[in-house]
């Protein structure tokens, strides 16, 4: 069975179990809202489909090129969505080729899981998922990769918090390539970045809901004495 596969399963297999639980309270207090974050990626674009990691042909820049944000949705389950860019190493393979210049630019959506509550809610928050992408490549005619190229695409990453808000998250992602599938177009894409939560209220009123001041509904009148006049 193909990796792929095997992946499709166990996501769909996770689906289930979660939303066969409705007599379990949910609360969303200890989760998050939504998350934004930028992160460094790094491109294995060698042309080796099933080879998951190879460091000496990782495509990289020095400052973050990819964007995110995450929205929770319902006992653990949330919707991500993100933009990256990589400019092609001349020296690191892209498709079994040398000296390639260029770039790419990927935009993705994923339904993600996060064992952030079976874990405790610590500081290790792990996570899957799965969705949908579009990758555009600017290169030249030596790349076998297609221009425009829809991938399906399957995820796998942990955020450490450093704090109530801000964490360190580290995500790896196959893309296979749904137009020529395993074959040039697909690729794996890793990140590490930054990431800032904001917290979920849950519906209870929070400090900035609540006046410094009351203020009664019923007119009061106010008596001022008169200061005795001097005989």
């Amino acid at each position: 069975m193909k990796i792929q596969q095997i992946s499709a399963i166990l996501f769909f297999c996770l689906i289930s179990k979660s939303f066969a639980q409705p007599t379990k309270k949910i609360t969303n207090r200890d989760n998050y809202a939504w998350q934004f974050g930028v992160s460094w990626l790094f491109t294995d674009d060698d042309g080796y489909e099933l080879n998951p990691f190879s460091s000496s042909d990782l495509h990289s820049a020095p400052f973050p090129t990819r964007i995110f944000i995450d929205k929770y949705i319902y006992n653990g389950w949330s919707m991500d969505g993100g933009i990256g860019y990589q400019k092609y190493d001349q020296t690191k393979l892209v498709n079994d080729s040398l000296g390639i210049s260029g770039s790419m630019i990927s935009a993705d959506v994923a339904l993600k899981y996060s064992f952030y509550k079976q874990l405790g809610r610590g500081i290790v928050d792990p996570y899957i998922g799965a969705g949908l992408g579009a990758t555009m490549r600017s290169s030249d005619s030596r790349n076998k990769a297609q221009t425009f190229s829809p991938t399906c695409n399957f995820s796998a990453g942990c955020t450490f918090w450093m704090s109530s808000n801000l964490g360190l998250q580290a995500q790896g992602t196959l893309k296979l390539g749904l137009t020529d599938f395993l074959q040039s177009s697909d690729y794996m894409q890793y990140s590490i970045g930054l990431t800032y939560r904001i917290e979920q209220t849950d519906g209870y009123k929070s400090d900035f809901n609540k006046s410094k001041y009351k203020i009664s509904k019923h007119r009061t009148r106010i008596k001022v004495k008169k200061p005795k006049s001097e005989s």
